[in-house]
């Protein structure tokens, strides 16, 4: 839930911003990563959009930092428990959806041994990975960063955000330092090309510039977060400058020439201003009419299945259609739009009843170990 605390106001420019973000990956992967890639190297192109799509891989970055000022924000008025429960139920009923169609979408091309361990490792949401499809990396490092916020919830420490919000800063300005330093280090490459980049020390000063963030719309901030928040900054950016050189090394021999990273640079500058506007303003943004407002949480809504379902399915759609004898870039459209239509359903028809029966399981649990408590008690 995209809340602030104070007044416990809806923040709707977070889910219009968390659509847009899911729609720049999605277009990055499909529009230009599917077939400049050296991982895909589809037989279409689609030169004419690559400088719009080749920067949109900066949203995953922008979803770290929304997630750093929501979880926080969740996490300030729900005991550890509350908030465990809460994290499963946002988490998991469109894992399953989604992977399992993803699954359905893979078997009309192969299926094997390894694939089913891939939805198993997905549909359990195992951080280690392989996963059915790639993307899934991304909820490796957002459960890591939930753990952090889960201990301090467990040990009473949630007044200490700031802390971890220093911590998380301090860690990940270190690792970018060497990185920047050591750039062929095969030691540090665990941590940025492998399972382990869940631990946030390449994308920590993402999370924490998030933490900042609501730390400034509580009014919580002192010398020493400000110092923090400008260290997070200065870090993020240096990581989104040499995530963007990477980018455009790893593409370069099919894009025919090299990308700038400052495009991803200038949109994530604009996301973080967009995000401290959003919560700022959130007030005067809730008296929007009604429907506008519902349909802005609807798009935050479907931007999570989005971001399960759009690759892999996306790719398999634009080989069929391109198969068929369309343009790349029609079918390009067309795979946006019935992925986005396949997202709106998830998030409508397919995550309510998981998440009410995932819901009734907990309070059946709570009931009975409350039960035990009492009889415990009076013996």
């Amino acid at each position: 839930m995209a809340k602030s605390e104070a007044g416990s106001r809806y923040i709707y420019g977070i889910d219009a911003l968390r659509f847009v973000c899911a729609l720049m990956v999605t277009v990055f992967h499909l529009g230009f990563a599917s077939w400049a890639s050296p991982f895909y190297l589809r037989p279409y192109k689609m030169p004419l959009i690559e400088n719009v799509a080749q920067p949109g891989w900066v949203g995953v970055e922008l979803f770290f930092v929304i997630s750093g000022l929501v979880i926080v924000n969740s996490a300030a008025s729900a005991s550890a428990m509350s908030f465990l429960k809460g994290r499963i139920l946002r988490l998991y009923p469109a894992v399953w959806i989604c992977a399992s169609l993803t699954l359905i979408v893979i078997a009309t091309e192969d299926v094997n041994r390894r694939i089913i361990k891939n939805y198993l490792r997905s549909i359990t949401l195992y951080p280690g990975g392989p996963w059915i499809d790639g993307q899934y990396w991304t909820l490796a490092c957002e459960i890591c960063f939930y753990a952090l916020v889960f201990i301090m919830c467990a040990a009473g420490q949630k007044t200490r955000m700031p802390a971890l919000a220093l911590g998380l800063s301090l860690a990940s300005t270190a690792f970018i330092f060497l990185l920047s330093a050591f750039p062929d280090s095969a030691t540090l490459a665990i941590f940025t090309d492998t399972a382990w980049r869940a631990i946030p020390f390449y994308y920590g000063c993402q999370f924490a510039i998030g933490i900042y963030i609501w730390l400034l719309s509580q009014g919580r901030m002192n010398r020493i977060a400000w110092v923090g928040l400008i260290c997070a900054l200065v870090t993020g950016a240096v990581q989104i400058y040499m995530a963007g050189l990477s980018t455009s090394d790893r593409t370069l021999a099919a894009a025919g020439h090299s990308f700038s990273p400052f495009p991803a640079l200038s949109i994530w500058l604009a996301g973080l201003i967009f995000i401290v506007a959003s919560v700022g303003y959130s007030e005067r943004i809730s008296r929007l009419p009604n429907s506008l407002l519902r349909l802005v949480k609807t798009l935050g809504s479907m931007t999570y299945p989005l971001y399960l379902l759009h690759f892999a399915i996306g790719v398999q759609l634009l080989d069929w259609l391109t198969a068929l004898g369309m343009t790349p870039l029609i079918a390009l459209a067309l795979a946006v739009a019935i992925v986005c239509a396949m997202s709106l359903a998830v998030c409508k028809w397919g995550e309510p009843p998981i998440r009410s029966a995932l819901r009734s399981a907990f309070d059946r649990l709570g009931q009975r170990a409350s039960g035990l408590r009492t009889k415990e008690s009076r013996v």
